[in-house]
């Protein structure tokens, strides 16, 4: 019986912990599709055995290369305008198959430069390999989450767009990364994984009006004690937060890990931050009731014990204890 306990324990927390960098196991009422791994520079994932590609193959002056440094792959260099002005670095030759998938989606930290993601297939122009490029902004200095839809992903030959033909997302042969923004100077981009996403409804705590409970506390890092705190409370009494129709939403300063997980977007984040009223970086806690109004708005740690006594004061939640109630003696 003890070990059926403890098993039960770990898979409700599980379908309880959100966050905005890192969901595990999608509700039931949103997409319960996974992300696919590409890699996170471990052992563990595919080794794409990376090289560089840089203007000096037409002339150019930019200078570009690539290190590993603990589970991150580091892009750096410098890029000379006067020539070619880009500098990449790309996969060898591979076979991926992202049938079903809705993008690519990176977890990085940039430099406030424009960088471009590249992709291969078997397609090819003339006789030679086309590319699907797509840009995307960075913020200097910040860890966040980037989607890059496929449908974003232009044909190009030697940097001139084509027509056709559409990106064949079941047949990759290649992967790239890009510096190509026509400026000067230094750059330098962290990439901690690349994943392919699968389409899903867009986060908002709208999303569960009438449905669930969303409790959503900020905090900088995974390593914040008051979050520790939290997670254990969960652990010791997961059917309280479980009864309650409650969900946790965990907003972070710094990417999340996992491999099954529904990574949000840094925009997903922002847009919630604002929304409550919350500033990155600080520790804070909402509780928004079903009717989607804020119960609970403070930035001080709250025992579990409150918060559920609060919202057993909530005539929604006296009606819910009726309701079962009535249903259990049928």
């Amino acid at each position: 019986m003890a070990s059926t306990n403890r098993l039960s324990i770990f898979s409700l927390f599980g379908t309880l912990l959100m966050t905005l960098s890192t969901i595990p196991l999608i509700p039931s009422d949103a997409l319960a599709a996974e992300e696919k791994l590409i890699s996170d520079f471990t052992s563990r994932s595919l080794d794409l055995r990376w090289y560089v590609v840089n203007d000096n193959v037409m002339g150019g002056k930019s200078e570009g290369d690539f290190r590993h440094n603990q589970g991150e792959l580091v892009f750096s260099g410098n890029t000379n305008t006067d020539g070619g002005g880009f500098s990449s670095i790309r996969t060898a030759p591979v076979q991926i198959d992202l049938s079903g998938q809705e993008g690519i989606r990176l977890s990085l930290k940039g430099d406030g430069r424009r960088y471009t993601w590249r992709l291969t297939t078997v397609a090819s122009w003339r006789g030679r390999t086309i590319s699907y490029m797509a840009d995307f902004a960075t913020q200097e200095g910040t860890w966040s989450t980037v989607d890059i839809p496929f449908t974003r992903f232009v044909p190009r030959f030697r940097g001139r767009p084509l027509d056709g033909p559409e990106l064949d997302v079941a047949r990759i042969t290649g992967m790239g990364l890009m510096i190509y923004d026509k400026q000067d100077g230094p750059f330098e981009l962290s990439v901690a994984s690349i994943l392919a996403y699968p389409s899903y409804e867009q986060f908002t705590l709208a999303n569960y009006k009438w449905k669930k409970r969303p409790l959503v506390v900020s905090v900088p890092n995974d390593g914040d004690r008051h979050l520790n705190d939290l997670k254990n409370e969960l652990m010791t009494a997961p059917w309280e937060f479980e009864s309650r129709d409650m969900i946790l939403v965990i907003l972070r300063d710094t990417p999340g890990s996992g491999l099954r997980d529904r990574r949000l977007t840094s925009q997903e984040t922002d847009a919630t931050r604002r929304a409550l009223g919350i500033l990155p970086g600080e520790f804070a806690v909402r509780l928004i009731g079903k009717d989607g109004s804020v119960k609970l708005a403070t930035e001080r740690p709250t025992p579990m014990k409150d918060i559920y006594a609060l919202i057993d004061t909530m005539p929604m939640r006296e009606s819910e204890k009726q309701n079962r109630k009535n249903l259990s003696a049928l």
